[in-house]
């Protein structure tokens, strides 16, 4: 024997069909978890680690920098002369500035 279903109303199928529609946007778009919230963290925190990535490879370097300023003298010279402008004592500097350049004549 089969067993009889109950047919729900047109309003009532309507406000079913609404009030899943209404859930599935909830889920989807505006819930803190929502899918829309961990696609845009998801790519937050990509971006975060490329950043890191390149940060982590300039605090290398500049920690390498460092450590040959500390040991070799000779780096050290080169960058206080080219840095800051340091001369030895009885040096003498020359620096030339670059000609500009001529204005096109106007007619």
């Amino acid at each position: 024997m089969k067993a009889k279903t109950k047919k729900l109303s047109p309003p009532m199928r309507f406000a079913f069909w609404a009030i899943m529609v209404l859930l599935i946007i909830w889920i989807l778009f505006l819930a803190d978890n929502s899918f829309l919230n961990t696609w845009k963290l998801k790519r937050r925190v990509d971006q975060l680690e490329k950043e890191t990535t390149i940060l982590k490879a300039q605090n290398d370097s500049l920690a390498q920098e460092n450590e040959r300023l500390k040991t070799d003298p000779e780096a050290a010279e080169k960058a206080a002369r080219e840095n800051f402008g340091l001369t030895k004592p009885d040096e003498t500097v020359f620096r030339f500035v670059p000609a500009k350049e001529d204005e096109p004549a106007k007619k």
